[in-house]
């Protein structure tokens, strides 16, 4: 009791023994926040669960079941010369692991997040899923994002990038085509009986999805495919995504279409200009070349290969009215530029007089000298020519509404 009281009555000594009491206060909780089983949780759980992890192996040796799923970001570029499409996608994946559980209950963490990466340390197994038909290395552009781990085992990865696939185009009908490009994702190692791939409850999704400006998506569907190859004893699974593609064909319409049959309507107006100006030809001819200029910027975009798009055709076709156009001014041209003294007129002549003398009597002859005066060669070309134009301006319209009702209708 009287040391009690000297300690009270020593102001000194009683604030110093406050001030240790306030230093061991904050030394205990320094202590307890940095201690992780206390304030990070996380921590000691991924050290724990990575002890005694392999990301080499499989989470089970009797094999697992992985549940696959798209979606579409955009279509960055669709080549139908190169036969490639160009596609920004998210690729889902869905899988269980045993060794990746933990209690939830004593922990309070519902999930956890690892990196796939396995170039860094703690990552995870990751299944080794490849583009089957790649039009260049297989998944190069994918990232390696980091997956979602819950406590009872289920990931979730979604790897987003670009992949840049191969795709058949049926040019018969282009630019009015519709297209279908196949997606084809399977392990390139693990069979069935180590991966049994499947499909993910929303197989595709378009939710995020960015138009194209040169392509409208119809339809989309999806297909599981377990196939043994010549290479090895086991089936292997695959999923594959099919996406149905409408060309939008305004860009082809007004740049190519419109302008090559309203400079092929030219042909018919090259018959009203007069011979004697001498302007029929050089017009037809130049109509001409303009044609085969509007087929040449279409080869630039189509393959090389034998398909007969319907525009082509419709080009080629407007490419011989036009020739068919030269050829006949350039012979009524020269069968209008023939006189009396032509080689071609003395034969006629002489052959005619020939024929009068066996067949017919003096004054028909007579009848005959006088007609002989007439320019027959000019009245046979303007009869030609009547029967050109009409044959001529009935087969355009007819090959013009042909041309248009081949076109495809896909309004429905």
């Amino acid at each position: 009791f009287l040391l009690f009281n000297w300690i009270l009555n020593n102001s000194f000594l009683y604030y110093y023994i406050k001030m240790l009491k306030t230093l061991f206060k904050s030394l205990f909780a320094f202590s307890l926040f940095s201690s992780p089983l206390s304030f990070n949780p996380e921590t000691h759980i991924k050290e724990r669960i990575m002890s005694n992890y392999s990301a080499s192996c499989l989470p089970k040796s009797d094999g697992i079941n992985m549940e696959l799923g798209i979606a579409f970001r955009s279509f960055n570029n669709i080549d139908q010369i190169e036969g490639t499409v160009e596609s920004n996608i998210w690729l889902r994946y869905y899988w269980h692991d045993d060794r990746l559980k933990w209690n939830y209950t004593k922990s309070g963490i519902n999930d956890l997040i690892y990196t796939t990466d396995p170039q860094i340390e703690q990552s995870i197994w990751t299944p080794d899923i490849y583009l089957y038909n790649t039009a260049e290395q297989p998944m190069s552009q994918l990232q390696y994002s980091r997956a979602i781990v819950y406590h009872t085992g289920d990931i979730i990865w979604s790897r987003p990038g670009i992949i840049v696939s191969t795709c058949d185009f049926d040019l018969q009908y282009f630019p009015y085509d519709i297209q279908t490009c196949s997606f084809k994702f399977g392990s390139w190692v693990y069979p069935k009986s180590s991966i049994n791939l499947s499909i993910y409850s929303v197989p595709i999704d378009f939710s995020n999805y960015m138009e194209n400006e040169g392509w409208v998506v119809t339809n989309s569907t999806y297909e599981l495919e377990v196939k043994k190859y010549a290479c090895c004893p086991e089936e292997y699974p695959a999923v594959i995504f099919n996406v149905t593609l409408l060309r939008k064909s305004g860009y082809y319409d007004i740049n190519i279409v419109v302008p090559t049959f309203a400079t092929a309507t030219l042909m018919v107006i090259s018959m009203l200009i007069p011979w004697n100006s001498g302007e029929r030809i050089s017009f037809a001819a130049t109509v001409m070349l303009s044609i085969i200029v509007f087929l040449l910027i279409l080869s630039d975009n189509l393959p090389k290969t034998d398909t007969k798009p319907l525009l082509s055709i419709m080009l080629v076709g407007l490419m011989f009215f036009s020739l068919g156009v030269v050829f006949f001014t350039v012979l009524i041209t020269a069968m209008r530029n023939l006189d009396d003294d032509n080689v071609f007129m003395r034969l006629l002549d002489r052959w005619k007089n020939k024929k009068l003398k066996r067949t017919r009597s003096y004054s028909k002859a007579m009848a005959l000298e006088k007609e002989k005066e007439k320019p027959y060669i000019e009245r046979l070309s303007n009869y030609l020519e009547v029967v050109f134009t009409v044959l001529f301006v009935v087969a355009f319209s007819a090959f013009s509404i042909t041309a248009v009702s081949l076109r495809p209708d896909h309004s429905s």
